[in-house]
């Protein structure tokens, strides 16, 4: 990329004003470009450790897909957290919130207890 604009330099074809505008976004574009890899490195290493958190999760659960009792072993096995909310009267019925965070995947949107 640096190469045609100081050849064109050489040759007289390029002014030296409009050479280092040249070079200055040519390393402005790199520097960005430098940053984005590292951005998008970093992004890959965490939806890595993601995918590695969720087939944990699958595998644990398999052995647990036809439980007949939860008892102390798979709770502590499956489970990391079960947050209780305050009770709340809506429509004169009692609700309270109840949120599961499993190991290796959190909180699964969608399922409530």
């Amino acid at each position: 990329m640096f190469l045609s604009p100081y050849t064109d330099k050489a040759k007289g074809i390029l002014s030296e004003q409009r050479f280092v505008k040249l070079t200055a976004a040519i390393e402005q574009e790199q520097e960005t470009n430098q940053r984005r890899m590292h951005d998008l490195t970093e992004m890959m290493h965490y939806s890595d450790e993601q995918e590695s958190d969720v087939k944990t999760f699958i595998s644990e659960i398999c052995q647990y897909a036809i439980i007949t009792e939860l008892d102390a072993i798979v709770l502590h096995r499956l489970i990391s957290k079960i947050l209780i909310g305050d009770v709340q009267k809506v429509d004169g019925q009692k609700r309270q919130e109840v949120k599961i965070v499993y190991n290796f995947v959190g909180e699964i949107p969608g399922i409530s207890a």
